[in-house]
């Protein structure tokens, strides 16, 4: 039955030029068995027939927003935000699955829980790899990892590791959203590992075990840009440094994580810079000695072949 006072929930979907799969994805939130909501979609200036496509989808529930220019996701889905009437916030991406128990199972478990929980999420099932290569087997992996023991309750600790909750994942209280300012317009990447960092400072996340959202990787997804993953993650451990410096082995490894993807880009200056911010924090640690020389001599060899292209 579906609500006809203010909605419990809020689904905000940003959206640029993907005329091709924003069906399946509206389709996957309006099949919900949990009704009370409203679908907020943000149109981000598509120069395709996205916008056609959703005018054609007909259901009193939804509602097409735009933003005033091209704006990025994240500006896209804090103007959906601001224009959210439901008590709850839940996003969803223009080319991810909800399976319809998603919206219910996370409800019910926020049933369960007292005031000092603000979010709740819930597992993914990610189809294929952010770097697949061409002709290689479909790879599927759970989100989050079950290695990971603190996935509820206060997850600090746990995010200060790893970003564990995809905002298509995510359920959170508007107020408190609105309380620490939405998204990081500033950020190109890893938006939602910022997002739930700030969330997680401000109280308690629920869980639900089940894998409820189905992700695949298009060919255009912001993930799979590695040079802005990189920068998003400089950016990311400057924004939060005070939280993570007590913790020296958390901020070595993200370091060190840092240090690898700009080694892999081939930004060498970039990666020994991270490296010493890792050996910085951990500078007795064997590992990371070994790493730092071995960042150097490739850097070197890099170098010498990069001057030797240049000579006549």
């Amino acid at each position: 039955m579906v609500s006809t006072d203010t909605p419990r929930v809020s689904i905000v979907l940003p959206v640029y030029n993907r005329a091709e799969s924003i069906a399946a994805s509206i389709d996957s939130v309006l099949r919900q068995t949990w009704q009370d909501f409203e679908l907020l979609v943000v149109d981000d200036g598509s120069t395709d027939t996205t916008r056609e496509v959703i005018s054609g989808i007909k259901d009193a529930r939804i509602k097409l927003l735009s933003t005033p220019r091209n704006m990025g996701p994240s500006g896209a889905r804090n103007i959906g935000i601001a224009q959210a009437q439901g008590e709850w916030i839940a996003f969803q991406d223009s080319d991810d699955e909800w399976l319809p128990e998603k919206l219910a199972r996370q409800m019910d478990r926020l049933a369960a829980c007292d005031d000092t929980t603000i979010a709740v999420y819930c597992g993914m099932a990610v189809v294929g790899s952010v770097f697949r290569k061409e002709g290689a087997r479909t790879k599927l992996r759970y989100i989050p990892s079950p290695e990971i023991a603190e996935v509820e309750g206060d997850i600090l600790h746990s995010l200060l590791r790893t970003s564990l909750v995809s905002t298509q994942m995510l359920v959170a209280r508007r107020d408190v959203l609105q309380k620490i300012g939405g998204f990081d317009e500033n950020l190109l990447a890893l938006v939602d590992w910022d997002l739930s960092l700030r969330l997680a400072a401000e109280g308690q996340f629920a869980f639900v075990d089940e894998p409820l959202v189905l992700q695949r990787f298009s060919e255009n997804s912001i993930t799979r840009d590695q040079a802005r993953r990189a920068g998003a993650r400089t950016q990311i451990l400057a924004k939060h440094h005070d939280t993570i410096a007590p913790m020296p082995d958390l901020l070595a490894q993200q370091y060190r994580v840092l240090a690898g993807e700009y080694r892999m880009l081939g930004r060498f200056e970039e990666a020994q810079t991270a490296m010493r911010k890792a050996r910085k924090a951990r500078p007795t640690d064997p590992g990371l000695m070994a790493r730092a020389l071995y960042l150097k001599i490739t850097a070197l060899i890099h170098g010498r072949g990069e001057k030797a292209k240049g000579e006549p």
